[in-house]
């Protein structure tokens, strides 16, 4: 009986420190809010980068909501989207790019955007959601 309870004793206390290790995730490291590995894109579960972006870093799609006043008007500031460098129409692309393809995704702050980005349209930018692909 003593036997019993010390063997299952020891069970419950592997599955604990298993346990304890998967819910460490990335090992205790702390995730850069700027950025999406490719790590955490495999783990993520995501069927296209929209779903990425709004699971892992939805501030990144939230960064619309500020606006700034140009003319005497409130304009809605523009999340700009890159893939590999090459600007696309908008957040709504994100939905149409496939993770399965997607080595990282970064956010670049708009005052970054002007000096690192090609083609950057004129007006209000919050930033811009940078992804590239595996090659």
């Amino acid at each position: 009986m003593r036997r019993n309870l010390q063997l299952r004793l020891a069970q419950l206390s592997l599955i604990a420190g298993l346990l304890a290790c998967a819910s460490a995730g990335t090992g205790g490291a702390r995730t850069d809010p700027n950025a999406i590995t490719r790590v955490e894109i495999y783990n993520s579960g995501a069927s296209n980068a929209y779903e990425l972006v709004s699971r892992l870093r939805p501030n990144w799609l939230r960064a619309t909501a500020a606006g700034s006043i140009g003319g005497g008007v409130v304009q809605r500031q523009m999340v700009l989207v890159y893939l590999d460098r090459q600007r696309l129409e908008d957040i709504e692309a994100l939905k149409t790019i496939s993770v399965d393809g997607i080595d990282s995704a970064q956010w670049l702050e708009a005052a970054r955007v002007q000096t690192v980005l090609p083609d950057v349209p004129t007006g209000p930018i919050a930033g811009a959601i940078v992804l590239r692909m595996r090659k």
